[in-house]
């Protein structure tokens, strides 16, 4: 009898603070990849950005626990936010990550987003990137222009790496998190574009202010 391979998917990112687009899209890439497992991962320090909203990697982790917590993807087990990223400390590359995951047993799929997608190639161990894992592609706006670049990109992953590539096609719903720390810094409402028990964390705690 064959072994039966298990999928699990790789969800990473600063998420200060995460919002419904991030909500948005982990629910639907586990749902369209049809994965077995899920683990959203907030990273330490993400080493393509400095961290300047003065936030913390705990608080960003609880602010994503906080995010899921009602879904009814964690209370299954399906859907899990590791603090492996924050416990590990330093920079937070995603082979490092995907090593720490990746088990014979297991597929893993990597969640990432048009600015991530067109970068890939330049991260570091990208060839490893592309052997550990499959990339899977959730834009996060709706430019049609850009549409040509990312087919011409597939091509060249497949071609350079042999990379496996899915593409989600839900609408994304455009949410920006910089934009989001400087509605709060101003008082401004959020209500609908960050989860509730977030933004309470946030409004409780202070921050982005």
């Amino acid at each position: 009898m064959a072994e039966e391979i298990e999928k699990v998917g790789i969800y990473g990112g600063t998420f200060s603070p995460i919002h419904m687009g991030h909500v948005r899209a982990a629910l639907a890439f586990l749902r369209e990849m049809k994965l077995d497992r899920l683990y959203v991962i907030p990273a330490a320090l993400p080493p393509h950005k400095a961290e300047k909203s003065g936030v913390g990697a705990e608080a960003r982790l609880e602010m994503t626990r906080l995010a899921f917590a009602d879904c009814p993807e964690t209370a299954d087990g399906r859907l899990d936010v590791s603090d492996f990223e924050v416990r590990r400390e330093g920079k937070s590359y995603s082979i490092y990550t995907l090593e720490h995951f990746s088990r014979p047993d297991r597929r893993l799929y990597m969640l990432v987003g048009t600015d991530m997608f067109l970068t890939l190639p330049t991260w570091y161990r990208a060839e490893d990137i592309f052997r550990l894992a499959d990339i899977v592609l959730m834009r996060r706006e709706c430019d049609a222009q850009i549409g040509s670049e990312l087919d011409q990109r597939q091509k060249e992953y497949a071609n350079r790496f042999g990379a496996r590539i899915h593409i989600i096609g839900e609408r994304p719903l455009e949410l920006s998190s910089t934009e989001l720390r400087e509605r709060i810094r101003k008082g401004l409402p959020v209500e609908g574009l960050i989860p509730a028990k977030t933004a309470e964390y946030i409004e409780k705690n202070s921050l982005y202010r």
